[in-house]
Protein backbone atom coordinates (compact mmCIF):
# COMPACT_ATOMS: atom_id res chain seq x y z
CA UNK A 1 0.00 0.00 0.00
CA UNK A 2 1.54 3.37 -1.03
CA UNK A 3 0.35 7.03 -0.43
CA UNK A 4 -0.36 7.59 -4.31
CA UNK A 5 -2.78 4.25 -4.27
CA UNK A 6 -4.88 6.12 -1.13
CA UNK A 7 -4.63 9.44 -2.99
CA UNK A 8 -6.15 7.75 -6.13
CA UNK A 9 -8.69 6.09 -4.02
CA UNK A 10 -9.99 8.99 -2.43
CA UNK A 11 -10.30 10.86 -5.44
CA UNK A 12 -12.25 8.19 -7.30
CA UNK A 13 -14.27 7.57 -4.08
CA UNK A 14 -15.08 11.58 -4.04
CA UNK A 15 -15.42 12.14 -8.06
CA UNK A 16 -17.47 8.41 -8.73
CA UNK A 17 -15.78 7.67 -11.83
CA UNK A 18 -12.39 6.65 -12.62
CA UNK A 19 -12.92 8.72 -15.49
CA UNK A 20 -13.39 12.05 -13.56
CA UNK A 21 -10.61 11.14 -11.29
CA UNK A 22 -8.29 10.91 -13.76
CA UNK A 23 -9.00 14.36 -15.06
CA UNK A 24 -8.65 16.17 -11.72
CA UNK A 25 -5.78 14.40 -10.68
CA UNK A 26 -4.20 15.07 -13.99
CA UNK A 27 -3.05 10.99 -14.42
CA UNK A 28 -4.15 8.58 -17.19
CA UNK A 29 -7.43 6.64 -16.58
CA UNK A 30 -5.23 3.28 -16.98
CA UNK A 31 -3.02 4.29 -14.54
CA UNK A 32 -5.62 4.91 -12.17
CA UNK A 33 -7.01 1.69 -12.77
CA UNK A 34 -4.03 0.06 -11.78
CA UNK A 35 -3.04 1.96 -8.59
CA UNK A 36 -7.05 0.51 -7.83
CA UNK A 37 -6.36 -2.64 -8.50
CA UNK A 38 -2.93 -2.74 -6.27
CA UNK A 39 -4.35 -1.25 -3.57
CA UNK A 40 -7.52 -4.07 -3.69
CA UNK A 41 -4.60 -6.90 -3.81
CA UNK A 42 -2.83 -5.64 -0.75
CA UNK A 43 -5.75 -4.98 1.25
CA UNK A 44 -7.16 -8.10 0.41
CA UNK A 45 -11.04 -6.96 -0.50
CA UNK A 46 -12.65 -5.58 -3.54
CA UNK A 47 -13.34 -1.39 -2.55
CA UNK A 48 -15.53 -0.16 -5.84
CA UNK A 49 -18.69 -2.45 -7.43
CA UNK A 50 -18.25 -1.21 -10.82
CA UNK A 51 -21.02 -0.38 -13.88
CA UNK A 52 -22.40 1.01 -16.39
CA UNK A 53 -22.79 4.06 -14.26
CA UNK A 54 -20.15 4.44 -12.55
CA UNK A 55 -18.48 2.58 -9.61
CA UNK A 56 -19.25 2.70 -5.96
CA UNK A 57 -18.03 1.59 -2.57
CA UNK A 58 -18.47 -1.61 -1.19
CA UNK A 59 -18.76 -1.75 2.40
CA UNK A 60 -15.20 -2.66 2.49
CA UNK A 61 -14.57 0.50 0.70
CA UNK A 62 -16.91 2.90 2.59
CA UNK A 63 -14.78 1.19 6.04
CA UNK A 64 -11.69 1.98 4.23
CA UNK A 65 -12.57 5.56 3.36
CA UNK A 66 -12.14 6.73 6.75
CA UNK A 67 -9.18 5.49 7.32
CA UNK A 68 -7.68 6.31 3.48
CA UNK A 69 -8.74 9.91 4.23
CA UNK A 70 -6.96 10.15 8.11
CA UNK A 71 -3.81 8.71 6.45
CA UNK A 72 -3.96 11.13 3.24
CA UNK A 73 -4.57 13.86 6.00
CA UNK A 74 -1.60 12.43 8.63
CA UNK A 75 0.85 12.66 5.57
CA UNK A 76 0.33 16.04 4.88
CA UNK A 77 0.36 17.29 8.72
CA UNK A 78 4.00 15.39 8.32
CA UNK A 79 5.09 17.50 5.50
CA UNK A 80 3.83 20.59 7.18
CA UNK A 81 5.25 20.00 10.53
CA UNK A 82 8.67 19.21 8.81
CA UNK A 83 8.27 22.37 6.40
CA UNK A 84 7.58 24.90 9.51
CA UNK A 85 10.71 23.49 11.26
CA UNK A 86 12.86 24.70 8.09
CA UNK A 87 11.25 28.01 8.38
CA UNK A 88 8.35 27.33 5.48
CA UNK A 89 5.82 30.27 6.55
CA UNK A 90 3.47 29.08 4.19
CA UNK A 91 1.18 26.64 5.95
CA UNK A 92 -2.56 25.25 6.21
CA UNK A 93 -4.69 25.13 9.20
CA UNK A 94 -8.40 23.42 8.92
CA UNK A 95 -10.79 24.07 11.55
CA UNK A 96 -14.36 23.41 12.22
CA UNK A 97 -16.90 25.95 14.08
CA UNK A 98 -20.42 26.23 15.28
CA UNK A 99 -22.35 29.30 14.54
CA UNK A 100 -22.11 30.85 17.52
CA UNK A 101 -18.68 30.46 17.57
CA UNK A 102 -18.27 31.82 14.21
CA UNK A 103 -20.08 35.12 14.90
CA UNK A 104 -18.50 35.69 18.52
CA UNK A 105 -15.05 34.07 18.89
CA UNK A 106 -13.68 33.93 14.72
CA UNK A 107 -13.60 36.91 13.83
CA UNK A 108 -11.17 38.49 16.13
CA UNK A 109 -8.88 34.79 16.31
CA UNK A 110 -8.74 35.16 12.70
CA UNK A 111 -7.58 38.66 13.13
CA UNK A 112 -5.23 38.21 15.50
CA UNK A 113 -3.72 35.46 14.28
CA UNK A 114 -3.50 37.32 10.73
CA UNK A 115 -1.28 39.59 11.98
CA UNK A 116 1.15 37.20 13.09
CA UNK A 117 1.21 34.58 10.37
CA UNK A 118 -0.40 36.70 7.02
CA UNK A 119 0.67 33.82 4.91
CA UNK A 120 -1.19 30.98 6.39
CA UNK A 121 -3.92 29.55 4.35
CA UNK A 122 -7.02 29.00 6.62
CA UNK A 123 -10.13 26.62 5.92
CA UNK A 124 -13.20 26.50 8.21
CA UNK A 125 -15.94 24.14 8.20
CA UNK A 126 -19.35 25.14 9.88
CA UNK A 127 -20.93 23.19 11.77
CA UNK A 128 -22.21 21.43 15.40
CA UNK A 129 -20.02 18.65 17.06
CA UNK A 130 -21.93 16.08 15.27
CA UNK A 131 -21.24 17.28 12.17
CA UNK A 132 -17.20 18.54 12.64
CA UNK A 133 -16.44 15.19 14.87
CA UNK A 134 -16.18 12.71 11.75
CA UNK A 135 -13.77 15.46 9.64
CA UNK A 136 -12.07 15.89 13.33
CA UNK A 137 -11.02 12.27 13.28
CA UNK A 138 -10.41 11.53 9.54
CA UNK A 139 -7.55 14.44 10.14
CA UNK A 140 -10.18 16.36 7.71
CA UNK A 141 -9.80 19.31 10.15
CA UNK A 142 -7.02 20.30 12.66
CA UNK A 143 -9.65 21.36 15.81
CA UNK A 144 -13.26 22.05 16.46
CA UNK A 145 -14.92 25.32 18.31
CA UNK A 146 -18.26 23.74 19.31
CA UNK A 147 -20.41 23.17 21.95
CA UNK A 148 -18.73 19.72 23.60
CA UNK A 149 -21.06 17.08 24.15
CA UNK A 150 -22.31 16.22 27.64
CA UNK A 151 -20.03 12.95 27.88
CA UNK A 152 -16.85 13.77 26.63
CA UNK A 153 -15.39 11.03 23.87
CA UNK A 154 -12.03 9.74 25.31
CA UNK A 155 -10.35 10.02 21.85
CA UNK A 156 -10.67 13.73 22.11
CA UNK A 157 -9.38 16.92 24.20
CA UNK A 158 -11.52 19.38 25.48
CA UNK A 159 -10.69 22.93 26.50
CA UNK A 160 -13.46 24.72 27.90
CA UNK A 161 -14.15 28.25 26.38
CA UNK A 162 -17.36 29.87 26.86
CA UNK A 163 -20.27 28.63 29.31
CA UNK A 164 -23.35 29.70 27.07
CA UNK A 165 -27.27 30.08 28.56
CA UNK A 166 -30.36 29.95 26.02
CA UNK A 167 -33.19 31.96 25.64
CA UNK A 168 -36.36 31.71 23.64
CA UNK A 169 -37.31 33.74 20.91
CA UNK A 170 -39.51 34.86 18.60
CA UNK A 171 -40.50 37.09 15.73
CA UNK A 172 -41.20 40.75 16.99
CA UNK A 173 -44.86 41.39 17.61
CA UNK A 174 -45.42 37.53 18.32
CA UNK A 175 -48.51 36.69 20.79
CA UNK A 176 -46.26 35.07 23.02
CA UNK A 177 -43.62 38.09 22.98
CA UNK A 178 -44.56 38.67 26.64
CA UNK A 179 -44.86 35.03 27.65
CA UNK A 180 -42.72 34.95 31.45
CA UNK A 181 -42.89 30.88 32.34
CA UNK A 182 -42.78 27.53 30.05
CA UNK A 183 -46.20 26.65 30.72
CA UNK A 184 -47.67 29.87 28.76
CA UNK A 185 -45.85 28.16 25.79
CA UNK A 186 -47.62 24.62 25.77
CA UNK A 187 -49.55 25.35 22.79
CA UNK A 188 -46.82 26.69 20.94
CA UNK A 189 -44.19 25.17 18.28
CA UNK A 190 -41.01 25.59 18.15
CA UNK A 191 -38.56 24.95 15.59
CA UNK A 192 -35.24 22.98 16.70
CA UNK A 193 -31.83 24.35 14.76
CA UNK A 194 -30.18 20.87 15.96
CA UNK A 195 -30.77 17.71 15.33
CA UNK A 196 -32.57 16.12 18.12
CA UNK A 197 -29.96 14.66 21.12
CA UNK A 198 -27.42 17.33 20.12
CA UNK A 199 -26.58 20.36 22.18
CA UNK A 200 -28.80 23.41 20.56
CA UNK A 201 -31.53 20.69 20.52
CA UNK A 202 -32.70 21.18 24.80
CA UNK A 203 -36.43 22.44 24.40
CA UNK A 204 -38.01 19.47 25.51
CA UNK A 205 -35.33 19.35 28.38
CA UNK A 206 -36.64 22.36 29.65
CA UNK A 207 -40.14 21.49 29.91
CA UNK A 208 -39.53 18.12 31.42
CA UNK A 209 -37.52 19.31 34.37
CA UNK A 210 -40.61 21.41 35.06
CA UNK A 211 -42.84 18.58 34.69
CA UNK A 212 -44.47 20.39 31.85
CA UNK A 213 -45.50 18.12 28.68
CA UNK A 214 -42.63 18.28 25.94
CA UNK A 215 -43.61 20.89 23.24
CA UNK A 216 -44.58 20.79 19.71
CA UNK A 217 -41.41 20.54 17.73
CA UNK A 218 -42.11 20.01 13.86
CA UNK A 219 -38.88 20.64 12.31
CA UNK A 220 -35.21 19.84 13.33
CA UNK A 221 -32.95 21.98 11.37
CA UNK A 222 -29.20 21.95 11.21
CA UNK A 223 -28.16 25.26 10.06
CA UNK A 224 -28.63 28.85 12.66
CA UNK A 225 -29.30 30.69 9.19
CA UNK A 226 -32.43 28.10 8.66
CA UNK A 227 -33.66 28.58 12.09
CA UNK A 228 -33.45 32.43 12.07
CA UNK A 229 -35.79 32.33 8.43
CA UNK A 230 -38.42 30.35 10.29
CA UNK A 231 -38.54 32.39 13.52
CA UNK A 232 -38.92 35.58 12.32
CA UNK A 233 -41.27 34.79 9.38
CA UNK A 234 -43.54 32.49 11.14
CA UNK A 235 -45.10 32.18 14.47
CA UNK A 236 -42.35 29.41 15.72
CA UNK A 237 -39.88 30.11 18.43
CA UNK A 238 -36.73 28.51 19.10
CA UNK A 239 -33.80 28.63 21.63
CA UNK A 240 -31.09 30.16 20.85
CA UNK A 241 -27.83 31.17 23.21
CA UNK A 242 -28.01 34.45 24.79
CA UNK A 243 -24.87 36.03 24.04
CA UNK A 244 -26.16 36.03 20.15
CA UNK A 245 -28.95 38.57 21.04
CA UNK A 246 -26.87 41.54 21.53
CA UNK A 247 -24.39 41.19 19.07
CA UNK A 248 -24.89 43.49 15.75
CA UNK A 249 -26.13 40.26 13.38
CA UNK A 250 -29.39 39.79 16.19
CA UNK A 251 -30.07 42.31 17.85
CA UNK A 252 -33.19 44.25 17.61
CA UNK A 253 -34.36 41.01 14.97
CA UNK A 254 -35.95 39.07 17.18
CA UNK A 255 -37.93 39.34 20.60
CA UNK A 256 -36.35 37.53 23.50
CA UNK A 257 -39.58 36.34 25.14
CA UNK A 258 -38.90 37.11 29.77
CA UNK A 259 -39.04 33.35 30.71
CA UNK A 260 -38.09 33.33 34.10
CA UNK A 261 -37.42 29.54 34.66
CA UNK A 262 -33.67 28.27 33.76
CA UNK A 263 -33.46 27.22 30.65
CA UNK A 264 -30.95 24.65 29.43
CA UNK A 265 -27.51 25.66 28.87
CA UNK A 266 -24.13 24.24 26.98
CA UNK A 267 -20.20 24.53 26.97
CA UNK A 268 -18.19 26.13 23.81
CA UNK A 269 -15.05 23.76 23.34
CA UNK A 270 -12.00 24.15 21.61
CA UNK A 271 -11.49 20.19 20.77
CA UNK A 272 -8.71 18.04 19.64
CA UNK A 273 -7.79 14.87 18.57
CA UNK A 274 -5.74 13.77 21.91
CA UNK A 275 -3.11 11.61 19.97
CA UNK A 276 -2.29 13.74 16.75
CA UNK A 277 0.08 16.99 18.18
CA UNK A 278 -1.37 20.38 16.05
CA UNK A 279 1.25 21.72 14.16
CA UNK A 280 2.62 25.21 15.13
CA UNK A 281 0.21 27.07 12.65
CA UNK A 282 -2.97 25.42 14.40
CA UNK A 283 -1.35 25.70 17.85
CA UNK A 284 -1.29 29.48 17.32
CA UNK A 285 -5.21 29.72 15.84
CA UNK A 286 -6.23 28.03 18.57
CA UNK A 287 -4.57 29.91 21.16
CA UNK A 288 -6.14 32.76 19.21
CA UNK A 289 -9.91 31.49 20.24
CA UNK A 290 -8.74 30.80 23.79
CA UNK A 291 -7.76 34.37 23.66
CA UNK A 292 -11.50 36.09 22.41
CA UNK A 293 -12.95 33.46 24.96
CA UNK A 294 -11.08 35.03 27.62
CA UNK A 295 -11.86 38.61 26.18
CA UNK A 296 -15.54 37.60 26.14
CA UNK A 297 -16.22 35.39 29.27
CA UNK A 298 -13.89 39.11 31.19
CA UNK A 299 -16.69 41.31 29.20
CA UNK A 300 -19.34 39.30 30.80
CA UNK A 301 -18.17 39.84 33.90
CA UNK A 302 -17.30 43.14 34.27
CA UNK A 303 -21.17 43.77 32.21
CA UNK A 304 -22.51 41.71 35.41
CA UNK A 305 -20.65 43.81 37.91
CA UNK A 306 -22.10 46.51 36.58
CA UNK A 307 -25.59 46.27 36.59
Amino acid sequence: MTLQQIWDFIAVAQHGSLHAAARMTGQAQPAISKSLRRLEESLGAPLFVRGAKGIRLTPYGERFLGHARLIAAESDRARQGVAELLGNKLSVVRYGVSPMSSVLLAPGAVVGFRRKHPDVELHSSSGLFHTLSPLLREGQIDFAVCPAPDQPAPDLAQVELVHCQVCVVARPGHPLAHATRLEQLAEATFVVGAPYGVAGAGVRGAFARLGLPSPKVDIYLDSMIDTLAFVSSTDRLALLPSLLMDTPLLKGGLAVLPIREPLTDYQISLIYRRDTPLTAAAQALSAMFEREAAYLVSARRKAAAGR
